[in-house]
């Protein structure tokens, strides 16, 4: 197991050099636009809130909800990028690399390994990213912004908020992971419809809210509760991803 979790480390996150730009690029981007809006420089905190910010409750169901473009985008190339290190290693080459490895198991713990620590270094490099370039507003004593994005929370509150998104969101990825054993296309749909679901939800109670950093702020209810499935949700995945792999491994590897 440890050879192949090093070869999809590799293969999976190093490898993966274009996608590692991407992101970069794309925050980059979005700080410069944000700068040009605005007409000036934001902060790294507001710039970081702005990113993971999501969208707040909408109770009135009257009212048409306005998908955050911004955060439906970081959340769908996560999935892309998860889908697809889970989906290339079925093809030929993956049968290749089961028969060096030796065992269905080990090569699916291996995957599930590899994308619970893609979802962290996704998140890492994005906060990364965005530190960089809002200490711009540190370096040069410019205009700087205030977005007031979200008022009154707490670094520290921020950071937990982060760190549960990002255990929600491995959460989801181990399902999509599992889904794509059957069908790469299928795996995409399910995150599109869970984030749907999401930023639809009015009840206060959707685990996925964990994502929106407004939603955070705002309240969520089952708060103990729902790590706790988040956690339960995650092991069952990698049972079920188990059981997959050893029953039905015929109609997997094509």
């Amino acid at each position: 197991m440890h050879e192949q979790l090093r070869y999809d480390i590799i293969t999976g996150l190093l490898h993966h050099k274009k996608r590692i730009i991407l992101v970069i690029a794309g925050v980059i981007f979005i700080y410069v636009f944000m700068a040009f809006t605005y007409r000036g420089v934001i902060n790294t905190a507001d710039f970081i809130k702005l990113l993971f910010r999501g969208m707040p409750y909408v109770t009135d169901e009257k009212k048409f909800v306005i998908p955050n473009g911004l955060w439906l985008a970081i959340n769908l190339l996560l999935a892309f990028h998860i889908g697809m290190i889970v989906n290339d290693d079925l093809g030929i080459y993956g049968k290749l690399r089961l028969m060096r490895v030796g065992s269905r198991v080990k090569w699916w713990l291996a995957k599930a390994v590899l994308v619970c620590i893609s979802v962290v270094a996704y998140y890492t490099l994005i906060l990364a990213a965005a530190f960089v370039v809002g200490s711009i507003s540190l370096i040069y004593r410019t205009n700087v912004v205030n977005m007031s994005i979200i008022q009154d929370i707490t670094v520290t509150e921020c950071i937990k908020s982060i760190a549960i998104s990002a255990c929600v969101s491995i959460m989801v990825s181990m399902i999509q992971a599992v889904i794509t054993l059957i069908d790469y296309k299928i795996g995409i749909v399910f995150v599109g419809l869970f984030m749907a679901l999401t930023m639809y939800d009015r009840t206060h109670a959707f685990i996925g809210n964990y994502l929106m950093l407004m939603r955070y702020y705002q309240g969520i209810n089952n708060y103990i509760i729902n790590i706790w499935v988040a956690c339960g949700v995650i092991v069952s995945a990698c049972i079920a991803g188990t059981i997959i792999v050893k029953k039905v491994a015929i109609y997997i590897w094509r």
